[in-house]
Order: structure tokens, then sequence, then C-alpha cells
């Protein structure tokens, strides 16, 4: 348990120190040799910020063009931050037990196994439905039934989520957890 919280208080020391940092070229150097040591965990920051930072930086892009203003040094800056940073939560919580961390206060504990939980029931939910989908397409989907593959995955989610808010709203009201 101690190991898990100062691993977790570790984190956001790091965090701190590389929102302090502003050289392009220190970011670039840890995140590269981030991606020497780590590179499975490299891809899949590359993989879970490529559309954010994709669409942040567009849209800097276009706003600067239009002022008329340097954008490469602070993109660079930005972008290299944010791979650093989401790599090394990637990296920490596949260290620790989160649960743990916050196991000093018991609602805390209880909203983050019951977050936990969700999230992890989604994860499988969602590869049943891909393998199944998989399981029952001979030949290679067309982007008309993966547009249709994801509209259903999104609603039903969606209605998922619903539910299950309204349902874990009644356990914790039923709890004390608020009126």
């Amino acid at each position: 348990m101690r190991k898990d919280r100062a691993v977790f208080v570790a984190l956001l020391v790091y965090i701190l120190v590389m929102l302090n940092i502003h050289s392009a070229l220190v970011l670039a150097l840890l995140a590269l040799l981030y991606s020497v040591s780590f590179f499975k965990i490299a891809t899949k920051t590359i993989k879970a910020i490529l559309f954010f930072n994709l669409t942040i930086s567009i849209g800097y892009i276009i706003q600067s063009y239009i002022n008329g203003d340097d954008f490469v040094s602070y993109l660079a800056v930005f972008n290299l931050r944010v791979f650093d940073i989401t790599f090394m939560v990637f990296l920490f919580t596949s260290k620790i037990n989160i649960i743990r961390v916050f196991s000093f206060n018991k609602g805390l504990r209880f909203i983050l196994s019951a977050t936990m939980f969700q999230i992890k029931n989604f994860q499988q939910t969602f590869d049943d439905f891909r393998l199944a989908l998989k399981s029952r397409s001979v030949k290679k989907l067309n982007q008309r039934d993966k547009k249709s593959f994801i509209e259903a995955m999104f609603y039903y989610f969606f209605k998922k989520s619903l539910h299950n808010s309204y349902e874990r709203t009644l356990a914790l009201k039923s709890r004390g957890f608020f009126d």
C-alpha cells in the first residue's frame, strides 16, 4: 500500500516538473529515451493521444495563421509534453494498484472500484462484440458496415452508461453517499 502511494506521489511530482519544462529539446530527448526503453508503452501512448493532439494542433495552427503568430516551437513543446506525461501515466499505473492508493477513504475506494469495474466490463463487452463481428464476417468489411458497427456500439454503450449511472446513483443514495 505504501509503495503504491509513493509511486503515485512520484507521478504527481513528475507531472508538475514536466509542466515546468519549456525546452523542446529536453522533452524530445525524454520522449526518445522512453520510446527506446519501453517501445510497447510508447506505441500505446501514441495511439492514445494521436487524435487529441492532432485536433488541438490543427486548431492552434489555424488560429496562429490567422493571427500571424509563430506556432512551431509551442506545438513542439505541447505535443512532446503531452506524450511524456501520458507515457509516464501509462507506465506508473501499470506498476501500481490505483485502488490501494486511495484506500485511505472508504468512499473514494468504493467509487473508484465501481468505476474500474465499469471500465473492465465495457472493455470486455466491446471485445466480445468485435470478435463476434469478426467471426461472422466472411470478407473484409466495407466502410458502410464499419460505420454501422461503430454507430451500433456507440448507441449500445451510451444506453448502457445511462442505465448503469442510474443504477449506481440509486446504490450510492441507498448507502448514504448523498441525498
